[in-house]
């Protein structure tokens, strides 16, 4: 328990000191590049660093389905009659981009169809990676394709999200929820006319019972969401951890439960959490692959046309059902569930219709594409 413990506060260190090092220069989304780029570096020049625990993936799952689940209200609810035809959209663009332009693909690269629609699939890497062991696919190549990709996506999308945000109306100074509540703190020491002498006294009176308080009803919240994201994950639901953990903390809000939303500050430290969940995926064989002859045509054919097929759907998405663009945008990016969820999060647009239009996606593809494949 001791190395397990010891393990998780290196590897924190490590995403730490990127999250320093990229706030420095300004890059959005410091914490989750920062992570990426110090510990991914590391483990792809084959520095012997810990792996992330079992347990990890499905801790930062849970912690993200509570963030998501405590925001949902009965406005939130009401407006699902409008992800009918976004679903609808989402759906269509991913049987199309994994069918349509894997088959494109493989007429005009070395890759086999199997590998090249499962490469060009819009779903979880451990999905695809089980179908294509049933389907004797080019694993390795299929990996570091999803994986560049996906790496390209990261490092890409938070300087478009940033971009689109700043566009979406005159509330873009507040998208960042630490920044909004700073402003908001502000605003408000200002208007009380709040001074150094009136905070001391409010700091001593807190007492212990208000305190006992506060951690009683974190705990409630946190138990709820990690009773939902266990159940998920054992039923067999994709991204299981954070869908479980939403459902259930979104319906104990709605049914008036004392849930409460974590502080703003552990939301960075999540980041970095997410930012190892994907640097455990980088290993110098990634590397090897990449530089392959001939792989590299096909992984910039099929960043490409993801690329700019989600920027379409994001589009149409926008233009047919009135959402804001960043709202699109991330629904319809070709990013992971958590990835975009995050992002959603991390610059205040709506993380239950960018984490519902992800699961549909996810649903349709985990669904369909075995059954393509036992026919053919």
């Amino acid at each position: 328990m001791i190395d397990i413990i010891t393990d998780l506060l290196l590897l924190f260190l490590l995403g730490s000191i990127g999250w320093a090092l990229l706030t420095l220069i300004k890059v959005p989304v410091a914490a989750l590049l920062g992570t990426i780029l110090v510990v991914g570096t590391l483990r792809i020049s084959g520095f012997p660093l810990p792996p992330a625990p079992d347990f990890f993936s499905l801790a930062i799952q849970i912690f993200l389905g509570l963030f998501v689940g405590s925001k949902v209200t009965r406005d939130t609810v009401n407006q699902l009659k409008t992800m009918f035809l976004p679903a609808l959209l989402i759906v269509f663009w991913a049987l199309t981009l994994v069918f349509g332009m894997g088959y494109f693909i493989s007429h005009i690269t070395y890759l086999d169809p199997v590998t090249a629609i499962l490469s060009s699939s819009v779903g979880g890497l451990p999905e695809m990676t089980v179908i294509g062991l049933d389907s004797n696919a080019d694993i390795p190549t299929m990996i570091t394709i999803k994986l560049i990709r996906m790496l390209a996506t990261i490092f890409i999308f938070p300087f478009l999200v940033k971009i689109a945000a700043k566009n979406d109306g005159p509330d873009n100074d507040t998208l960042n929820p630490d920044a909004t509540s700073s402003k908001k703190e502000a605003g408000n020491a200002i208007n009380n006319k709040l001074t150094l002498q009136n905070a001391l006294n409010m700091i001593r009176e807190l007492d212990s019972k208000s305190i006992f308080n506060s951690i009683r009803l974190n705990l409630f919240s946190l138990a709820i969401a990690a009773a939902g994201g266990l159940l998920f994950i054992n039923l067999g639901v994709p991204a299981g951890g954070m869908v479980g953990s939403m459902f259930f903390v979104a319906s104990a809000s709605l049914l008036k439960a004392p849930i409460i939303t974590p502080a703003p500050k552990i939301f960075g430290f999540m980041l970095v959490g997410v930012g190892l969940m994907v640097a455990d995926n980088l290993t110098p064989e990634t590397i090897d692959t990449f530089l392959t002859d001939g792989i590299i045509v096909p992984i910039l054919i099929s960043t490409t046309l993801v690329f700019l097929s989600s920027f379409l759907v994001a589009y149409l998405i926008h233009r047919l059902v009135g959402w804001d663009f960043t709202t699109s945008f991330l629904a319809a990016a070709p990013g992971g569930f958590t990835i975009m969820t995050t992002l959603a999060l991390k610059y205040n647009k709506d993380p239950f219709r960018v984490s519902i239009l992800h699961l549909c996606r996810l649903l349709a593809i985990k669904s369909i594409v075995p059954f393509v494949f036992m026919i053919y």
